[in-house]
């Protein structure tokens, strides 16, 4: 026993310890890999056919949804019954037969809007049905005016807000002997005038809130004009 060679036996125990450490290591190491090597070409395979015979195609994000809020509805506001307002408007609608007040305040949100671009636009023919003979000669030099000096106008009118009864004045209580309502209305526009080297000299670039206060008389024909205007 005293030849035998105990140091060759240590070295082989050594050897065999240490060589299945550093298999145990790499081979956990090797094994993470061979795990992330497998799941990318399934993220890859997209589009590609599937077992059973489908196909999954790439499908791309949902898109956004719209920016900002939602356009709201033009608000109508009608007096209540048993106000001075009230009690006017509610005398003009028993003098004219099928008179709407809501009604009337949707046809004239339509008449302001129809106006106001044909001004901008010099658009005298379309004037000529919603605005009474006086105030149309009074559109009609501020229009004159204008093409003289070369002006440029350029109008938006983005939204209209609200529209609101002020004044309600029945057919007998007026000089001229027709129904006459007053409307304030509120609406957003972007509304400028250049002059002829294109130097702004009007309004603003910038959306405005704008309040009008319209007039409007009904006539022989039953139908409503415009018949005067002014800021609010």
């Amino acid at each position: 026993m005293a030849d035998f060679p105990w140091d060759i036996v240590f070295w082989a125990v050594l050897a065999v310890v240490t060589g299945s450490a550093v298999f145990f290591v790499l081979g956990r190491r090797v094994g993470a890999q061979a795990i992330r090597q497998e799941q990318m070409p399934a993220a890859r395979a997209v589009g590609q056919r599937q077992e059973g015979g489908t196909v999954e195609t790439p499908r791309p994000p949902p898109l956004p949804g719209r920016v900002g809020p939602e356009q709201k509805a033009t608000e109508y506001g009608l007096p209540e019954a048993g106000t001075p307002l009230g009690q006017s408007l509610v005398r003009v609608g028993v003098s004219i037969s099928g008179f709407s007040a809501e009604y009337f305040l949707k046809n004239a949100e339509d008449v302001f809007a129809r106006t106001i671009k044909a001004f901008a636009c010099a658009d005298v023919g379309t004037l000529e049905k919603t605005v009474s003979p006086a105030v149309l000669d009074s559109f009609r030099s501020v229009l004159e005016e204008r093409q003289r000096r070369q002006e440029q106008v350029h109008l938006e009118l983005r939204r209209i807000e609200r529209l609101d009864y002020v004044t309600a004045v029945t057919a007998d209580a007026t000089e001229s002997g027709a129904a006459r309502l007053g409307v304030r209305i509120v609406s957003w526009q972007v509304s400028y005038c250049r002059d002829a080297s294109g130097t702004i000299i009007e309004g603003t670039e910038a959306l405005t809130e704008f309040r009008d206060r319209w007039t409007f008389e009904q006539g022989v024909n039953g139908q409503w004009k415009v018949v005067a205007t002014e800021a609010d």
